[in-house]
Formats: structure tokens, C-alpha cells, sequence
């Protein structure tokens, strides 16, 4: 009996790992991807995880070297919601199981650190040598004060001064008051908004808002903020003169950034969730509508033509949507540089032009047009703003620690200048 029963224990044991293997074999079937084909759709990915899939930040995981289930098993909880986040979200929605598989494919047969990175997207203009970081800053091209935010460095330098003010954990967008009185800017990981005297630098206020706050905009009459809540969907109103939350509007998931009209009667709020863009109106405080924008994905940030009949609409992935506001159609979806990024109409009007983190260009739309100068500029660009007279375009570069200026009349590189660690937002004074 004894034997007997050995006997099926040890034929049951086979039968079982027989069944493991074969099961393995089923699986790794149903998962092998094309690694060719997760190379090209990686592009959407690059954005925040690199194209080599090493993360720019701390905050974004690397993806070279991970196991190809694994990779699948997460775009695939994002995907049905178990797990929760705006940015993917929007990224995994249109991937079916074989676009899951080409990305697990690729990422998995990375080496799991740094290689050398490279645009996908050639220069369309001849330009000189790139010059080194180790300009000064001068009133020639800064003539007004420009604040940018440090991520890493939870501080906020003004140029050309080239002070330094301490803030708060991982300062992301900032924006000047219209009387260039006040200076706020947003950390999402505290979930406030820090508020500095933009003369002395003083640290005036820090605001509870919102989960995860990105973009923050200042009313044009300059009495109001709206700061973009990403992670409770929604916009916090802060009074200006309180210093205090007066308001919170709801919203579609994923709010990220904002930009009024000249009469502050609207403001439209990009939805990286992916619905579209969110029309406020301010005098009521209510989301009236959303614009879908097809053809691209995560709208990531907008800006607005001279007349305000257009939005430039700067997806998560390496497109620019230019949505007709009067018709809510899409006129046309323009490549640009891998990875999200800022975008800004220059105060003249004339181009649009817009980052690219996962790259090492920034585009510049003609908006009349509608054709594109990319401009090589350094690693992972990221934000973007115009001088108020447009002669100058300023350019955060998040992965060398330094800013680049560009001489929008000759499109070209004219002064890289060291800065803190992650370069992050651009505020121009004069130019919201």
C-alpha cells in the first residue's frame, strides 16, 4: 500500500510540474512581445521614465532590466483602475495586450542603467556650437526678472540677479503676480502652495490646497490664483490679498495646468486624466464644459494664440494639438520632441514653442503656418516661457542642470548658464 501510494505521489508530482512548465510556456507565449515594436510605442513612455527606461526623477521608477510580467501586470492594474493615477491612466487606455507585451519586451532587454540618449527628431535649422554652462546672466537678455523653480534643489533662483531663495520639497510650477509683487509656486509632494515676496525673496505664506497641486495661474486683474490639483481633481481658488483658499472647483480627473483669458472671464484647464480641456468660468466657479482633444494623449499643458481663438495643447507624449476653440475641433496634431513639456505663445504672438523631457529639442510652431524649427538645446527640457518682448525664449533643462537661452530672432543657443539640481518652471514677468 505503502508503495502503491508512493508511486502516485511521485506520478502526481511529475504530472504537476509538467503542468507548471507547460503553463510557462503558455505564458511566455501570450507575453513575448516585438521589441522592435516596444521600441517604437516607448516613445510615449519617455516622458517620465526616459528612453533609455531609466526614470528622470526619484520619482519615476526605472523600467530598463524589469521583468516582462511584472511590466505587463502594472500597465494592465493601471489600465482597469486598481491602480490609481491620472498621468497613466491616460497612457494606458489606448494600449491593448499586444502594445503591453511590445513594451514589457522592450524594457526588460535594457541594460538597467544610463546609456547615452539621443533625439529622435532632427534640427530643422543649421546652428553654431552649442556654447558651455558657464555664461552669467546680464540685463541684454533678461530684461525683466525671471523666476525659475528647482525641483531637486526646493528652491526658486531669479535672473538676471541670480539669487537664491529657499522653498519648499520638489517646487514644480510658478507663477508672478501682474504687479510682480508676489511669487508662488507649487509642491505637490506637501500639497502646498509656497508664496514669496518676488523682491526680497521672503517667504510669505504657505498654502494647503489640494492633492498633488501642479499648475498655478494668477488672475489678470491679479486677485486670484488657480491652483490645478492633479491627484483630488479639482482647483483650489486662492484670494491673493488673504493669502487663503477661498473656493475649490471640481473638475475631471487629472487637472495639471491652467491659463486664463486677457479678460479673466474663462480660464481652460488641461485634463491629463485624458477628457480634454476644462472650461471654468470664474465668475461662477463651475466647470461648464470639457473640450475632448482627439489625436493626442494626457493634455499636459496649453497656452493660447494672440486672438485667443486657439489652444495649443502640449500632450504627455510628443504631440501639440491645435484645438479651434470656437468649434472645438482639432485643426491639427503637430510632432514634436519626445515626453511632455511646457508650451508658450510668445507675447507677440508669432510661435508657439514647446519642450520636450525625454528629448534634447525644443519646437518652435509657427502659428500662422503651423510648421516647426526644433531647436537643439541640451538634456531633458522641460520648461518654457518668452521674455516679454519675444526676442528671448528661456528653457529649463531638467537632466544637465542648466538653463538655455534662445535668441528667437536667429533661433539660435546664445548662453547655457549653471543652475540648482532639476531646473523645472519658467515665471516671466509680463508674460503669464
Amino acid at each position: 500500500m505503502k508503495k502503491k501510494q508512493l508511486r502516485h505521489n511521485i506520478t502526481h508530482n511529475i504530472l504537476n510540474s509538467l503542468a507548471i512548465c507547460m503553463l510557462g510556456l503558455t505564458t511566455g507565449n501570450l507575453y513575448a512581445g516585438d521589441i522592435a515594436q516596444g521600441k517604437i510605442k516607448s516613445a510615449t513612455c519617455s516622458g517620465c521614465h526616459g528612453s533609455d527606461g531609466i526614470g528622470l526623477s526619484q520619482e519615476f521608477p526605472n523600467l530598463a532590466g524589469q521583468k516582462e510580467a511584472y511590466i505587463i501586470k502594472q500597465l494592465q492594474a493601471f489600465k482597469n483602475g486598481e491602480r490609481k493615477d491620472p498621468s497613466m491612466a491616460a497612457m494606458t487606455a489606448a494600449l491593448n495586450d499586444n502594445d503591453m507585451a511590445d513594451l514589457a519586451a522592450y524594457f526588460s532587454n535594457l541594460p538597467a542603467k544610463h546609456s547615452p540618449q539621443s533625439s529622435t527628431m532632427s534640427s530643422t535649422n543649421t546652428q553654431k556650437a552649442m556654447p558651455k554652462a558657464t555664461a552669467k546672466a546680464s540685463k541684454k537678455e533678461f530684461p525683466e526678472t525671471v523666476f525659475i523653480s528647482m525641483k531637486k534643489s526646493a528652491s526658486i533662483e531669479t535672473f538676471p540677479q541670480q539669487s537664491t531663495w529657499k522653498g519648499g520639497p520638489n517646487m514644480l510650477y510658478t507663477a508672478i503676480t501682474p504687479d510682480a509683487k508676489m511669487l508662488l509656486s507649487t509642491s505637490p509632494s506637501t500639497g502646498s502652495v509656497y508664496v514669496f515676496d518676488a523682491k526680497s525673496g521672503k517667504q510669505l505664506a504657505i498654502i494647503k490646497v489640494g492633492k498633488a497641486p501642479k499648475g498655478v495661474k494668477v488672475t489678470p486683474d491679479g486677485q486670484f490664483a488657480y491652483i490645478s490639483n492633479q491627484g483630488s481633481a479639482d482647483i483650489s481658488v486662492v484670494e491673493i490679498a488673504k493669502l487663503k483658499v477661498v473656493a475649490t472647483i471640481k473638475v475631471e480627473k487629472g487637472p495639471h495646468n491652467a491659463r486664463f483669458t486677457q479678460d479673466g472671464k474663462l480660464a481652460y484647464v488641461t485634463l491629463q486624466g485624458g477628457a480634454g480641456i476644462a472650461v471654468i468660468d470664474t465668475a461662477s466657479r463651475k466647470m461648464t464644459k470639457v473640450i475632448p482633444v482627439p489625436g493626442i494623449t494626457g493634455p499636459h499643458n496649453l497656452d493660447l494664440s494672440a486672438d485667443e481663438k486657439t489652444a495649443f495643447v502640449r500632450d504627455f507624449v510628443h504631440h501639440v494639438a491645435v484645438l479651434d476653440l470656437t468649434t472645438g475641433k482639432v485643426k491639427k496634431v503637430i510632432t514634436v520632441g519626445n515626453g511632455h513639456g511646457g508650451i508658450d505663445v510668445t507675447p507677440d504672438g508669432r510661435y508657439a514653442a514647446t519642450a520636450a523631457i525625454g528629448d534634447n529639442i525644443v519646437s518652435i510652431i509657427n502659428t500662422k503656418t503651423l510648421t516647426v524649427k526644433n531647436i537643439n538645446v541640451g538634456k531633458g527640457p522641460h520648461g518654457i516661457r518668452a521674455s516679454k518682448d519675444s526676442h528671448w525664449l528661456y528653457v529649463t533643462l531638467a537632466k544637465e542642470n542648466t538653463i538655455a537661452i534662445i535668441n528667437l530672432k536667429t533661433m539660435q543657443v546664445e548662453k547655457k548658464i549653471a543652475v540648482g539640481k532639476f531646473p523645472f518652471w519658467v515665471a516671466v514677468q509680463g508674460n503669464p
